[in-house]
Protein backbone atom coordinates (compact mmCIF):
# COMPACT_ATOMS: atom_id res chain seq x y z
CA UNK A 1 0.00 0.00 0.00
CA UNK A 2 1.01 3.57 -0.75
CA UNK A 3 1.46 6.56 1.53
CA UNK A 4 -2.08 7.54 0.27
CA UNK A 5 -3.99 7.39 3.65
CA UNK A 6 -5.93 3.44 3.86
CA UNK A 7 -8.65 2.78 5.86
CA UNK A 8 -9.54 -0.69 6.64
CA UNK A 9 -13.15 -1.53 7.85
CA UNK A 10 -12.93 -4.51 9.59
CA UNK A 11 -16.24 -6.69 10.36
CA UNK A 12 -17.08 -10.00 9.33
CA UNK A 13 -19.66 -11.11 6.62
CA UNK A 14 -23.14 -12.15 7.20
CA UNK A 15 -24.34 -15.11 8.75
CA UNK A 16 -26.27 -17.87 6.69
CA UNK A 17 -29.26 -16.31 5.78
CA UNK A 18 -33.06 -17.65 5.98
CA UNK A 19 -33.90 -20.24 3.37
CA UNK A 20 -37.64 -19.93 2.92
CA UNK A 21 -38.52 -20.46 -0.86
CA UNK A 22 -41.95 -21.21 -2.38
CA UNK A 23 -42.49 -25.07 -2.87
CA UNK A 24 -41.89 -25.40 -6.95
CA UNK A 25 -39.44 -21.97 -6.73
CA UNK A 26 -37.28 -22.35 -9.61
CA UNK A 27 -34.09 -21.86 -7.27
CA UNK A 28 -32.78 -23.02 -4.23
CA UNK A 29 -31.28 -20.46 -1.67
CA UNK A 30 -28.07 -20.34 -0.71
CA UNK A 31 -25.71 -19.03 2.35
CA UNK A 32 -23.13 -15.83 1.92
CA UNK A 33 -19.74 -17.64 2.74
CA UNK A 34 -18.71 -16.70 5.48
CA UNK A 35 -15.17 -14.42 5.65
CA UNK A 36 -12.41 -14.78 8.47
CA UNK A 37 -11.95 -12.04 10.74
CA UNK A 38 -9.65 -8.97 9.30
CA UNK A 39 -6.31 -7.36 10.08
CA UNK A 40 -4.98 -9.37 12.91
CA UNK A 41 -4.70 -7.44 16.77
CA UNK A 42 -2.46 -4.73 17.85
CA UNK A 43 -2.00 -1.56 20.22
CA UNK A 44 -5.21 0.06 19.53
CA UNK A 45 -6.76 3.91 19.82
CA UNK A 46 -10.30 4.73 20.43
CA UNK A 47 -11.64 8.16 18.77
CA UNK A 48 -14.12 9.83 20.29
CA UNK A 49 -16.76 11.42 18.25
CA UNK A 50 -15.49 14.88 19.13
CA UNK A 51 -12.24 14.10 18.01
CA UNK A 52 -13.62 11.98 14.75
CA UNK A 53 -15.21 15.65 14.31
CA UNK A 54 -12.19 17.84 14.25
CA UNK A 55 -10.79 15.60 11.89
CA UNK A 56 -13.34 15.75 9.03
CA UNK A 57 -13.43 19.66 9.75
CA UNK A 58 -9.80 19.85 9.96
CA UNK A 59 -7.98 16.73 7.42
CA UNK A 60 -4.27 16.07 7.66
CA UNK A 61 -2.53 18.68 5.31
CA UNK A 62 0.25 16.66 3.10
CA UNK A 63 3.60 17.92 3.70
CA UNK A 64 4.23 19.34 -0.41
CA UNK A 65 8.31 18.91 -1.04
CA UNK A 66 6.69 20.48 -4.56
CA UNK A 67 4.95 23.67 -5.61
CA UNK A 68 2.40 21.07 -7.69
CA UNK A 69 2.06 17.94 -8.56
CA UNK A 70 3.42 18.50 -12.14
CA UNK A 71 7.00 19.34 -10.51
CA UNK A 72 6.69 16.11 -8.52
CA UNK A 73 6.07 14.60 -11.99
CA UNK A 74 9.16 16.39 -13.56
CA UNK A 75 11.43 15.73 -10.89
CA UNK A 76 11.30 12.01 -11.65
CA UNK A 77 11.16 11.65 -15.27
CA UNK A 78 14.66 9.40 -16.24
CA UNK A 79 13.64 7.72 -20.04
CA UNK A 80 15.75 9.73 -22.08
CA UNK A 81 15.99 7.56 -24.99
CA UNK A 82 13.68 9.44 -27.42
CA UNK A 83 14.21 12.72 -26.37
CA UNK A 84 15.69 14.48 -29.91
CA UNK A 85 13.22 11.90 -31.65
CA UNK A 86 11.64 13.99 -34.30
CA UNK A 87 8.24 12.26 -34.40
CA UNK A 88 8.39 13.03 -30.40
CA UNK A 89 8.81 16.42 -31.22
CA UNK A 90 6.21 16.84 -33.56
CA UNK A 91 3.51 15.33 -31.05
CA UNK A 92 4.85 17.15 -28.27
CA UNK A 93 3.78 20.99 -30.63
CA UNK A 94 1.04 19.29 -31.42
CA UNK A 95 -0.16 18.26 -28.33
CA UNK A 96 1.00 21.83 -26.67
CA UNK A 97 -1.28 23.52 -30.05
CA UNK A 98 -4.64 21.12 -29.27
CA UNK A 99 -4.11 21.66 -25.03
CA UNK A 100 -4.41 18.21 -24.74
CA UNK A 101 -3.35 18.63 -21.70
CA UNK A 102 -6.14 21.03 -20.82
CA UNK A 103 -8.61 19.06 -22.29
CA UNK A 104 -7.71 15.91 -19.87
CA UNK A 105 -5.74 17.89 -16.73
CA UNK A 106 -9.32 18.32 -14.92
CA UNK A 107 -10.28 14.67 -14.99
CA UNK A 108 -6.98 13.31 -14.03
CA UNK A 109 -5.87 15.37 -11.29
CA UNK A 110 -8.26 13.82 -8.90
CA UNK A 111 -6.59 10.37 -9.98
CA UNK A 112 -3.02 11.86 -10.56
CA UNK A 113 -1.57 12.11 -7.36
CA UNK A 114 -2.31 8.10 -6.47
CA UNK A 115 -0.83 7.26 -9.22
CA UNK A 116 2.14 9.56 -8.40
CA UNK A 117 2.78 7.80 -5.18
CA UNK A 118 2.62 4.45 -6.63
CA UNK A 119 5.49 4.96 -8.87
CA UNK A 120 7.52 7.06 -6.75
CA UNK A 121 7.15 4.17 -3.45
CA UNK A 122 8.40 1.77 -6.41
CA UNK A 123 11.39 3.98 -7.44
CA UNK A 124 9.62 4.24 -11.26
CA UNK A 125 10.37 6.31 -13.98
CA UNK A 126 7.55 9.44 -13.47
CA UNK A 127 6.71 8.54 -17.33
CA UNK A 128 4.77 5.75 -16.38
CA UNK A 129 2.41 7.93 -14.63
CA UNK A 130 1.72 9.38 -18.51
CA UNK A 131 0.36 6.13 -20.08
CA UNK A 132 -3.41 6.73 -18.61
CA UNK A 133 -3.19 9.41 -20.54
CA UNK A 134 -3.15 8.21 -23.38
CA UNK A 135 -4.87 4.59 -22.54
CA UNK A 136 -8.35 6.43 -21.59
CA UNK A 137 -7.35 10.08 -20.42
CA UNK A 138 -7.55 8.91 -16.68
CA UNK A 139 -11.05 7.42 -17.24
CA UNK A 140 -12.12 4.68 -14.68
CA UNK A 141 -14.96 4.07 -16.98
CA UNK A 142 -13.16 3.71 -20.60
CA UNK A 143 -13.72 0.85 -22.78
CA UNK A 144 -12.56 0.16 -26.19
CA UNK A 145 -13.68 -2.07 -29.30
CA UNK A 146 -11.12 -4.93 -28.14
CA UNK A 147 -13.11 -5.28 -24.66
CA UNK A 148 -9.92 -3.22 -22.85
CA UNK A 149 -11.79 -1.60 -20.01
CA UNK A 150 -10.68 1.29 -17.00
CA UNK A 151 -7.56 3.88 -16.89
CA UNK A 152 -4.99 1.20 -17.67
CA UNK A 153 -7.13 -0.35 -20.12
CA UNK A 154 -6.72 -3.97 -19.39
CA UNK A 155 -7.90 -7.39 -21.24
CA UNK A 156 -9.96 -9.65 -19.90
CA UNK A 157 -6.85 -12.20 -20.03
CA UNK A 158 -4.11 -9.91 -19.05
CA UNK A 159 -6.41 -8.96 -16.04
CA UNK A 160 -6.52 -12.25 -15.16
CA UNK A 161 -2.29 -12.99 -15.35
CA UNK A 162 -2.09 -10.12 -12.99
CA UNK A 163 -4.86 -10.57 -10.72
CA UNK A 164 -7.27 -8.53 -11.13
CA UNK A 165 -11.03 -9.81 -10.25
CA UNK A 166 -13.33 -9.59 -12.79
CA UNK A 167 -16.55 -11.65 -11.89
CA UNK A 168 -20.25 -10.02 -11.18
CA UNK A 169 -19.80 -8.18 -8.54
CA UNK A 170 -16.89 -6.58 -9.49
CA UNK A 171 -14.36 -5.54 -12.40
CA UNK A 172 -10.96 -4.67 -10.94
CA UNK A 173 -9.73 -3.13 -14.33
CA UNK A 174 -11.83 -0.30 -13.20
CA UNK A 175 -10.70 0.47 -9.99
CA UNK A 176 -8.13 2.68 -9.98
CA UNK A 177 -6.10 0.78 -7.00
CA UNK A 178 -6.25 -2.52 -8.15
CA UNK A 179 -5.33 -1.40 -11.93
CA UNK A 180 -2.13 0.93 -10.79
CA UNK A 181 -1.16 -2.06 -9.20
CA UNK A 182 -1.24 -3.95 -11.76
CA UNK A 183 -0.22 -2.19 -14.62
CA UNK A 184 3.20 -0.93 -12.61
CA UNK A 185 3.59 -5.07 -11.58
CA UNK A 186 3.08 -5.98 -15.70
CA UNK A 187 5.33 -2.20 -16.84
CA UNK A 188 8.13 -3.53 -14.36
CA UNK A 189 8.12 -6.94 -15.52
CA UNK A 190 7.96 -5.77 -19.40
CA UNK A 191 11.07 -3.63 -18.49
CA UNK A 192 12.85 -6.18 -16.85
CA UNK A 193 12.64 -8.26 -20.29
CA UNK A 194 13.89 -5.94 -22.51
CA UNK A 195 15.96 -3.68 -20.64
CA UNK A 196 13.94 -0.55 -22.14
CA UNK A 197 11.26 1.61 -21.09
CA UNK A 198 10.15 2.38 -24.46
CA UNK A 199 10.17 -1.54 -25.40
CA UNK A 200 7.88 -1.98 -22.49
CA UNK A 201 5.40 0.41 -23.26
CA UNK A 202 5.39 -0.70 -26.65
CA UNK A 203 4.83 -3.73 -25.29
CA UNK A 204 2.80 -2.68 -22.45
CA UNK A 205 0.72 -1.83 -26.20
CA UNK A 206 0.84 -5.15 -28.81
CA UNK A 207 2.22 -7.13 -26.24
CA UNK A 208 5.60 -8.54 -25.25
CA UNK A 209 5.59 -11.97 -27.75
CA UNK A 210 5.15 -9.30 -30.80
CA UNK A 211 7.92 -7.00 -29.57
CA UNK A 212 10.11 -10.08 -28.45
CA UNK A 213 10.02 -11.43 -32.02
CA UNK A 214 11.14 -8.08 -33.18
CA UNK A 215 13.81 -7.08 -31.32
CA UNK A 216 14.72 -11.20 -31.64
CA UNK A 217 15.05 -10.19 -35.68
CA UNK A 218 17.16 -7.14 -35.47
CA UNK A 219 19.35 -8.93 -33.55
CA UNK A 220 20.02 -11.29 -36.01
CA UNK A 221 20.55 -8.21 -38.42
CA UNK A 222 23.63 -7.02 -36.24
CA UNK A 223 21.99 -4.57 -34.07
CA UNK A 224 23.77 -6.02 -30.13
CA UNK A 225 20.60 -3.99 -28.21
CA UNK A 226 17.93 -3.09 -30.27
CA UNK A 227 16.02 0.32 -29.02
CA UNK A 228 12.48 1.38 -29.94
CA UNK A 229 13.12 3.51 -33.24
CA UNK A 230 15.09 0.12 -34.80
CA UNK A 231 11.91 -2.02 -34.35
CA UNK A 232 9.17 0.69 -35.24
CA UNK A 233 8.91 0.10 -38.87
CA UNK A 234 7.89 -3.18 -38.10
CA UNK A 235 5.30 -2.48 -35.28
CA UNK A 236 1.16 -1.73 -35.83
CA UNK A 237 0.75 1.98 -36.43
CA UNK A 238 -0.92 1.97 -33.29
CA UNK A 239 1.93 1.12 -31.04
CA UNK A 240 4.15 2.90 -33.58
CA UNK A 241 2.24 6.19 -32.43
CA UNK A 242 1.57 5.07 -28.93
CA UNK A 243 5.52 5.53 -27.32
CA UNK A 244 6.21 8.68 -28.88
CA UNK A 245 2.99 10.02 -27.68
CA UNK A 246 3.62 9.17 -23.94
CA UNK A 247 7.35 10.66 -24.46
CA UNK A 248 6.01 13.84 -26.18
CA UNK A 249 3.44 14.50 -23.34
CA UNK A 250 6.74 14.24 -21.02
CA UNK A 251 8.52 16.63 -23.16
CA UNK A 252 5.25 19.08 -22.83
CA UNK A 253 5.06 18.85 -18.71
CA UNK A 254 9.28 19.08 -18.45
CA UNK A 255 9.16 22.46 -20.25
CA UNK A 256 5.87 23.55 -20.61
CA UNK A 257 7.29 27.51 -21.72
CA UNK A 258 9.06 25.93 -24.74
CA UNK A 259 5.79 25.38 -25.77
CA UNK A 260 4.45 28.37 -24.41
CA UNK A 261 1.68 26.68 -22.59
CA UNK A 262 0.87 26.76 -19.21
CA UNK A 263 -0.04 23.42 -17.44
CA UNK A 264 -3.75 23.48 -15.72
CA UNK A 265 -3.33 23.22 -11.74
CA UNK A 266 -2.96 20.20 -9.55
CA UNK A 267 -2.51 20.43 -6.35
CA UNK A 268 0.33 18.01 -5.11
CA UNK A 269 -1.80 16.58 -1.96
CA UNK A 270 -3.94 13.66 -1.91
CA UNK A 271 -7.98 13.80 -1.93
CA UNK A 272 -8.99 10.55 -1.18
CA UNK A 273 -8.81 7.99 0.98
CA UNK A 274 -8.57 4.23 0.25
CA UNK A 275 -10.90 2.07 2.33
CA UNK A 276 -10.89 -2.06 2.55
CA UNK A 277 -14.28 -3.24 3.19
CA UNK A 278 -14.19 -6.15 5.43
CA UNK A 279 -18.06 -7.27 5.62
CA UNK A 280 -20.70 -7.59 2.87
CA UNK A 281 -22.47 -4.60 2.43
CA UNK A 282 -24.98 -2.64 -0.28
CA UNK A 283 -23.79 -0.82 -2.38
CA UNK A 284 -26.18 1.87 -1.59
CA UNK A 285 -25.82 1.33 1.99
CA UNK A 286 -22.07 1.88 1.99
CA UNK A 287 -22.68 5.19 -0.40
CA UNK A 288 -25.40 6.63 2.45
CA UNK A 289 -23.08 6.07 5.33
CA UNK A 290 -20.40 7.25 3.28
CA UNK A 291 -22.48 10.64 3.34
CA UNK A 292 -22.25 10.77 -0.57
CA UNK A 293 -24.85 10.22 -3.14
CA UNK A 294 -25.02 6.85 -5.57
CA UNK A 295 -23.56 8.41 -8.21
CA UNK A 296 -20.08 10.43 -6.51
CA UNK A 297 -19.56 6.40 -5.12
CA UNK A 298 -19.89 5.00 -8.50
CA UNK A 299 -18.23 7.68 -9.62
CA UNK A 300 -15.22 6.56 -7.97
CA UNK A 301 -15.19 3.27 -7.68
CA UNK A 302 -16.57 2.18 -10.99
CA UNK A 303 -15.43 -1.63 -10.55
CA UNK A 304 -18.53 -2.21 -8.31
CA UNK A 305 -20.94 -3.78 -10.84
CA UNK A 306 -23.39 -5.70 -8.33
CA UNK A 307 -25.47 -4.32 -5.90
CA UNK A 308 -23.55 -5.95 -2.97
CA UNK A 309 -19.85 -5.62 -1.53
CA UNK A 310 -18.57 -8.56 -0.74
CA UNK A 311 -16.76 -8.91 2.36
CA UNK A 312 -14.41 -12.14 1.47
CA UNK A 313 -13.04 -10.09 -1.57
CA UNK A 314 -11.49 -7.34 0.78
CA UNK A 315 -12.74 -4.51 -2.03
CA UNK A 316 -10.95 -1.71 -2.11
CA UNK A 317 -12.82 1.84 -2.58
CA UNK A 318 -11.34 5.11 -3.25
CA UNK A 319 -13.32 7.70 -1.42
CA UNK A 320 -12.88 11.19 -0.38
CA UNK A 321 -11.46 12.48 3.01
CA UNK A 322 -14.66 12.72 5.26
CA UNK A 323 -16.40 10.51 3.28
CA UNK A 324 -14.21 7.31 4.34
CA UNK A 325 -13.59 8.96 7.91
CA UNK A 326 -17.74 8.99 7.97
CA UNK A 327 -18.02 5.48 6.60
CA UNK A 328 -15.83 3.96 9.15
CA UNK A 329 -17.40 5.83 12.53
CA UNK A 330 -21.33 5.50 11.11
CA UNK A 331 -20.43 1.39 10.29
CA UNK A 332 -19.32 1.32 13.76
CA UNK A 333 -22.97 2.57 15.18
CA UNK A 334 -25.03 1.17 12.30
CA UNK A 335 -28.06 -0.55 13.56
CA UNK A 336 -29.96 -1.64 10.60
CA UNK A 337 -29.75 -4.15 7.85
CA UNK A 338 -27.05 -4.58 5.78
CA UNK A 339 -27.44 -6.55 3.04
CA UNK A 340 -30.95 -6.76 1.32
CA UNK A 341 -30.24 -9.10 -1.60
CA UNK A 342 -29.68 -13.23 -1.14
CA UNK A 343 -27.71 -15.31 -3.15
CA UNK A 344 -29.87 -18.39 -5.25
CA UNK A 345 -28.75 -21.03 -7.31
CA UNK A 346 -31.39 -21.50 -10.16
CA UNK A 347 -32.89 -24.88 -10.31
CA UNK A 348 -34.79 -25.03 -13.64
CA UNK A 349 -34.91 -22.48 -16.50
CA UNK A 350 -36.88 -19.26 -15.73
CA UNK A 351 -37.17 -15.20 -16.46
CA UNK A 352 -36.71 -12.35 -14.84
CA UNK A 353 -40.75 -12.21 -14.89
CA UNK A 354 -40.91 -14.91 -13.14
CA UNK A 355 -38.17 -13.89 -10.30
CA UNK A 356 -40.16 -10.78 -10.11
CA UNK A 357 -43.36 -12.32 -9.53
CA UNK A 358 -42.45 -14.58 -7.15
CA UNK A 359 -40.42 -11.80 -5.49
CA UNK A 360 -42.73 -8.91 -5.02
CA UNK A 361 -40.04 -6.56 -6.97
CA UNK A 362 -40.19 -4.93 -10.47
CA UNK A 363 -38.50 -6.73 -12.92
CA UNK A 364 -36.13 -3.63 -13.63
CA UNK A 365 -34.84 -4.58 -10.30
CA UNK A 366 -33.68 -8.18 -11.19
CA UNK A 367 -32.55 -7.44 -14.18
CA UNK A 368 -30.50 -4.58 -12.91
CA UNK A 369 -28.49 -7.06 -10.22
CA UNK A 370 -28.70 -10.21 -12.70
CA UNK A 371 -27.95 -8.59 -15.98
CA UNK A 372 -29.35 -10.93 -18.89
CA UNK A 373 -30.08 -10.23 -22.42
CA UNK A 374 -33.28 -9.44 -23.74
CA UNK A 375 -35.10 -12.78 -24.95
CA UNK A 376 -32.74 -14.85 -22.74
CA UNK A 377 -33.29 -17.01 -19.21
CA UNK A 378 -31.73 -18.19 -16.50
CA UNK A 379 -29.97 -21.41 -16.86
CA UNK A 380 -29.85 -23.89 -14.73
CA UNK A 381 -26.79 -23.39 -11.98
CA UNK A 382 -27.00 -20.05 -12.52
CA UNK A 383 -26.47 -18.34 -9.23
CA UNK A 384 -28.56 -14.81 -9.19
CA UNK A 385 -28.96 -12.51 -6.17
CA UNK A 386 -32.36 -11.84 -5.45
CA UNK A 387 -34.10 -9.04 -2.82
CA UNK A 388 -34.38 -10.35 0.83
CA UNK A 389 -37.76 -11.18 1.75
CA UNK A 390 -39.63 -9.09 4.61
CA UNK A 391 -39.42 -11.21 7.50
CA UNK A 392 -35.26 -12.60 6.57
CA UNK A 393 -32.81 -10.08 8.35
CA UNK A 394 -28.78 -10.23 7.98
CA UNK A 395 -27.27 -11.61 11.58
CA UNK A 396 -23.61 -11.19 11.95
CA UNK A 397 -21.63 -13.95 13.17
CA UNK A 398 -19.85 -13.58 16.36
CA UNK A 399 -21.12 -10.24 16.60
CA UNK A 400 -19.90 -9.00 19.98
CA UNK A 401 -16.62 -9.96 19.00
CA UNK A 402 -15.88 -8.08 16.08
CA UNK A 403 -14.29 -4.72 15.67
CA UNK A 404 -16.32 -2.39 13.27
CA UNK A 405 -13.57 -0.44 11.62
CA UNK A 406 -9.98 0.18 12.29
CA UNK A 407 -8.22 3.55 10.85
CA UNK A 408 -4.84 3.46 9.10
CA UNK A 409 -4.54 6.59 8.40
CA UNK A 410 -1.07 7.27 8.68
CA UNK A 411 -1.04 10.76 9.02
CA UNK A 412 -4.21 11.44 11.65
CA UNK A 413 -2.47 8.42 13.90
CA UNK A 414 0.69 8.26 16.19
CA UNK A 415 3.76 5.68 15.08
CA UNK A 416 5.18 2.76 16.63
CA UNK A 417 8.85 2.58 17.14
CA UNK A 418 9.12 0.38 13.89
CA UNK A 419 8.03 3.46 11.97
CA UNK A 420 4.69 1.60 11.36
CA UNK A 421 1.45 3.29 11.87
CA UNK A 422 -0.94 2.12 14.69
CA UNK A 423 -4.28 1.03 13.69
CA UNK A 424 -7.24 2.79 15.01
CA UNK A 425 -10.32 1.83 16.09
CA UNK A 426 -13.37 3.73 15.59
CA UNK A 427 -15.95 1.73 18.50
CA UNK A 428 -19.49 1.61 18.38
CA UNK A 429 -22.84 -0.18 18.52
CA UNK A 430 -23.08 -3.70 16.49
CA UNK A 431 -25.29 -3.47 13.42
CA UNK A 432 -27.89 -6.54 12.95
Amino acid sequence: MSRLRCLAVTVFVLAQMGCASVFDAPYEELPLEVSEAGPGESALLEIEPGELHELLQHPPADKAQYPDLWARIRHGFRVADLDKDPQVNRVARRFAADKFLDHTAQRASSLLFYVVEEVEVRKLPMELVLVPFVESGYTLEAKSEAEAHGAWQFIANTARTYELNIDRFRDERRSLIASTRAALDYLSMLNGMFDSWPLAMAAYNCGEKRILNEVNRAKARGIKKPGFNDIAASLPQETRDYVPRILALKKVIADPAAYKITLPPIENATRFTVVEMYRDIDVSLAAQLAGLKLPEFLALNPSLQGPVIVGRTRTQLLLPHAAALQLAFRMGSYQGQWVSWRPVRITRPTTPGELARRNGVPVRAILQANPLPEGSYYAVGATLLLPLKGNQVAEDINAQQTRDAALLTRSVQPVQPNGKPIPVTVFGGQGK
